[in-house]
């Protein structure tokens, strides 16, 4: 998803976000969104990023992730 900023989240943001990252299933192990999707993309926009599909939403939460906190 490379976002435009390497912006590091706390870390109770960073917890937060790996814990419901952990709890959303991958893409191709429902059909369709549920509500642990709906719970991700929430709790990113809450943190300010906004994306607009459950795969935007994965990849964004991996790569918030991945970049640590602060």
């Amino acid at each position: 998803m490379n976002l435009t900023t390497k912006h590091k989240l706390t870390r109770e943001q960073w917890e937060a976000l790996d814990i419901q990252y952990s709890n959303t299933p991958g893409l191709f192990d429902v059909f369709s969104a549920s509500g642990e999707h709906y719970i991700l993309v929430a709790l990113l926009n809450k943190f300010g990023y906004h994306p607009h599909s459950r795969e935007a939403a994965i990849e964004m939460a991996q790569e918030l992730l991945s970049n640590g906190y602060e």
